[in-house]
């Protein structure tokens, strides 16, 4: 019970100066957000097809402090119940709104994706096409760190393998989470 105590007060104490002080810990230091800068993010969200858990790995050039291209792979496998397999690809443009210590952001992403799985309730094979508007912003916690969240809303074609049919969606979709790296 004390072990718990003193680990909940050093977890609150970190948060709050994360949160509270962690402009402080940036301040200063400016950005990585500048021409010829490469970005690594890595996040969790979910997919085109709505899956949660989805594992995804960006990278970004910028074009110039405000404006970086954008390229990934997303990746998300199981086995057991149900073995399934999710994988896509991206691009994009992400343009900065303001590149402070709270950096907004608008990003146009093109996205295929592929998911197959087999299960009790039977077989999906499916490809989907997507084209997704995201709004989201990053928190320098370090010049070369940042954390990330976004959310987004997208129109895209999925091709039903397993029926032979096409459909067509448009919604919105929560993006994910992620952290940022600089070099």
């Amino acid at each position: 019970m004390k072990k718990l105590l003193i680990v909940s007060i050093v977890a609150g104490i970190v948060m709050v100066l994360s949160i509270g002080g962690g402009s402080a810990f940036a301040a200063g230091t400016g950005t990585s957000l500048k021409t010829g800068a490469f970005g690594f993010n890595v996040g969790y969200g979910n997919s085109v097809f709505g899956d949660t858990g989805v594992i995804t790995i960006l990278g970004k050039y910028f074009l110039a402090s405000d404006l970086a291209l954008t390229a990934g792979l997303g990746l998300q496998g199981s086995t057991g119940d149900v073995d399934a397999n999710f994988f896509s690809i991206s691009a994009g443009v992400r343009k900065y709104l303001k590149i402070d210590d709270f950096a907004p952001f608008l990003e146009g992403r093109f996205t295929y994706a592929t998911e197959k799985f087999t299960g009790a309730a039977g077989n999906v094979h499916q490809d989907a096409f997507d084209v997704s508007a995201v709004f989201g912003a990053e928190y320098f916690l370090h010049k070369q760190f940042s954390i990330e969240g976004s959310i987004g809303f997208g129109i895209g074609s999925v091709d039903d393998k397993n029926t032979n049919q096409d459909y067509t969606y448009f919604g919105t979709r929560t993006v994910g989470v992620s952290a940022n790296f600089y070099f």
